[in-house]
């Protein structure tokens, strides 16, 4: 399960990934990011794995995920996670981005960490309206 938040004034979207994240959530995920994206326009883009249990999705999906680009070229992604299984797995996926020549993103291990990284000051996230991804509402909260 996803839940979406925005810091409009900052113009920074923050992804938080529940429970566990596998291929399903991360198609989710991608269709949540391109169609806000779309109506709002690029912006910073912070992904939460705090809550998230475990991931269940083979290396290769991981690998070929990390060798396409980011939505919002010129803009931060940050990852957010302090679970050690899935922190190496979150660091592999920016090694794999970086060696494909695409920008990677952060990897931290708390949203303080990705506030200080964005550096625009504290971050305001107001709940995003997800119905429009209401065909998969077993994903989004």
């Amino acid at each position: 399960m996803l839940a979406m938040g925005f810091d409009r004034q900052r113009n920074v979207l923050l992804l938080t990934l529940l429970d566990t994240f596998d291929n399903g959530t991360l198609a989710v995920m991608d269709e949540a990011c391109a169609t806000f994206f779309d109506a709002e326009g690029p912006s910073h883009s912070i992904f939460d794995f705090t809550s998230t249990q475990k991931v269940v999705t083979a290396p290769l999906s991981l690998e070929r995920r990390a060798h396409k680009p980011a939505m919002c070229v010129g803009f931060e992604r940050i990852i957010v996670v302090p679970q050690p299984e899935l922190h190496t797995l979150a660091e592999k996926f920016r090694l794999h981005q970086s060696s494909a020549g695409l920008p990677a993103p952060y990897v931290v291990r708390t949203m303080p960490e990705a506030e200080r990284l964005l550096g625009l000051g504290p971050l305001v996230f107001k709940p995003v309206d997800t119905s429009w991804l209401a065909n998969d509402k077993a994903k989004v909260l």
